[in-house]
């Protein structure tokens, strides 16, 4: 039988999951994710969890497509609220909001005992990014790819503080990835036009001025060095 084949953000979720005992798929839909981590011997079990009846059903039709139903536990919960799931050894959660995901972390403290995360928000991913350096996570990588037209960003994560943190930006860098100056880009325009709004509304405390500042000044930095290649 064949294997599955995952759309271009998965893929890039599931190239980041390292070789596990079991892996949890928060927010599953359709379950293609923990399929694929199965067939490529990548865990040895999985479990997939989403707060709504339809998705499971259909990630279960997905796992006995492929003949591998009774290697999931399937599981009806509100992110990361259900028994034993510190069972899994990673946790990826894609395809919500970054303020959803923060919600979920925020939830569930004994991530921060060492658990790996694989982590693509939909929305907000500078607050989310935000929140994991200011909650003892730990970015450790992060990766870029275009899925039907969008660009997708993928984190991954360790469940304990670092002793220096990076920008995402600066993990793309090192990696060299192809979509960083396009990131950039639209970052650089982005954080500007916020800044203007800022400047205009004359109430904004000076420190939240100070922060979009620097801000715009490691992506400028960034981006000269993006231009180097």
């Amino acid at each position: 039988m064949d294997s599955i084949r995952l759309s271009p953000r998965l893929q890039m979720v599931a190239d980041f999951v390292p070789p596990c005992a079991c892996a949890a798929d928060i927010g599953t839909d359709h379950g293609y994710l923990p399929v694929w981590l199965l067939q490529n011997g990548v865990v040895q079990t999985a479990i997939a969890a989403d707060i709504h009846v339809g998705p499971l059903a259909n990630a279960r039709k997905s796992a006995a497509a492929y003949d591998l139903e009774e290697r999931v536990r399937f599981v009806q919960a509100d992110g990361l609220q259900f028994p034993d799931a510190q069972a899994a050894d990673v946790i990826t959660i894609a395809g919500m909001g970054g303020e959803t995901i923060c919600a979920i972390l925020a939830a569930t403290p004994w991530l921060r005992q060492g658990k790996r995360l694989v982590l693509q928000p939909q929305s907000k991913v500078q607050e989310l990014t935000d929140w994991l350096w200011h909650n003892g996570f730990t970015i450790e990588d992060a990766a870029l790819c275009r899925d039907a037209g969008k660009r997708y960003l993928a984190l991954r994560v360790l469940g304990q503080p670092a002793g220096q943190t990076y920008t995402v930006e600066q993990l793309l860098l090192r990696r060299r990835d192809p979509l960083l100056p396009e990131h950039l880009t639209e970052e650089i325009r982005r954080q500007t036009h916020a800044r203007a709004g800022m400047a205009l509304a004359k109430q904004t405390p000076a420190a939240e001025l100070a922060a979009i500042d620097a801000r715009l000044s490691q992506l400028q930095t960034c981006l000269k060095e993006v231009q180097t290649w």
